[in-house]
Order: structure tokens, then sequence, then C-alpha cells
């Protein structure tokens, strides 16, 4: 717990940090394109995508946009544990900080709080990751605000954005090599992209059975 009179200042520079990252950040997808073209010729600043994506999820901001600079340009295997590196430290984050703060300044009894205590296991955080529409800030703050437990939290988060993450990434590299080709649509772009179909449909559903 923060010693006395420490929790107000935290939550300042929080706000401060925040408030940095979005007027300054990134946050057009274009902009984020353009950034992952210049990317593309330097892999070593996949780190700074990892560290940009945890910075970014950590603060309850939009860190899937990263996957815009990295999935077009890097192949699958290479663009997915970036993304989920980042996100998964960026949860981790997240977690501490609600954790650390104590849950007092965060709301106490969401329909998120809600459905964390009702789906707290291993395999429904898994699914909860793995399908898109879900955002990232209420999972991540409130599985700290309930002191989920940790090692279960991890292995959820790596899996399910593991699965999330490894679609995306191929959907769209695939898609750029076919445009890139202008030739015929290759058979596997189209299972792929059945599956993202599939994913956002199997998470539109889950969320309106678990988000009451």
């Amino acid at each position: 717990m923060p010693r006395p009179g420490a929790q107000p200042l935290i939550l300042i520079a929080l706000l401060v940090i925040g408030t940095g990252l979005a007027v300054w950040g990134p946050w057009d997808v274009e902009d984020v394109v353009a950034l992952g073209e210049v990317m593309a010729e330097r892999p070593w600043l996949l780190l700074i995508a990892i560290a940009l994506q945890a910075a970014l999820f950590t603060l309850a901001l939009p860190g899937s946009l990263v996957l815009w600079a990295v999935a077009p340009f890097y192949p699958p295997w290479l663009a997915a544990p970036t993304l989920v590196a980042g996100s998964t430290l960026g949860a981790l984050g997240a977690y501490a900080l609600s954790w650390y703060l104590g849950g007092r300044n965060l709301p106490a009894d969401t329909r998120w709080i809600r459905m964390l205590r009702r789906n707290s296991d291993f395999f429904s955080q898994c699914a909860i990751r793995a399908m898109p529409g879900f955002p990232h800030p209420p999972l991540n703050y409130g599985a700290g605000t309930l002191r989920l437990p940790l090692p279960t939290f991890i292995a959820a988060t790596i899996v399910g954005l593991g699965i999330k993450w490894g679609v995306f990434s191929a959907a769209i590299y695939e898609a750029m090599e076919v445009a890139k080709e202008g030739g015929d649509v290759d058979p596997e772009a189209v299972v792929l992209l059945l599956i993202v179909v599939a994913l956002f449909i199997g998470g539109a559903l889950l969320r309106r059975r678990l988000v009451r």
C-alpha cells in the first residue's frame, strides 16, 4: 500500500504523463503506419514498440494502435511476439498500479469488475483476452483491483493475446503481401480473414453474455 498522502501525487503524475502521450502520441492510424515503415528498416526499433505499447496499456491508453506499426511490416513470427510482449508488460503495469493504489481510487462495482469476479479462472481470462471487443484497461485494472492471482493472470494474458495477435498479425501481413504483388487473393489470406471475422463474432457474443 502507498504511504499516506502519496496516492494523490501518483494520480497527478499519471494524469500528466497520460495527457502528454495523448497530445504528442501517434494516435492516427496513418501516422502509426508511417512510423511502421520507418521501423521496418530498423528491426531494433521493435524494442521501442514494446516499450511504447507497455506504457500505453499501463496508463489505460490505446496500445492496440501499435499493431498497425508492426503487423504490416514484419512477418507474423516476429510481429506477434512483439505485440504479446508489449501488451503483457502493459497489462502487468496496469495490474501493479491498481494493486498499489489499493483500488480506493478506482471504480469498485463496475460491470467489468462484476464480470471479472464471475470469470476469473484461467480459461475465462484466456477467452476474454483472445476475443476482440473486450477493452484492455478495465480488464487489467480490474484484475489488480480484485487481486486476481498473478500467475493465472500472466499465463492467461500471454496465451489469449498470443492467439489474437497471432491471427491479426498473420492476416494483416498476408493482406499487405497480396496488395504489394497485385495478384490473386491467396486462399490462406481468405482463411485468415474468416478466422478474424469469427473472432469478432465470438467476441461480440461472449461480451454480450459476460458483461451485464
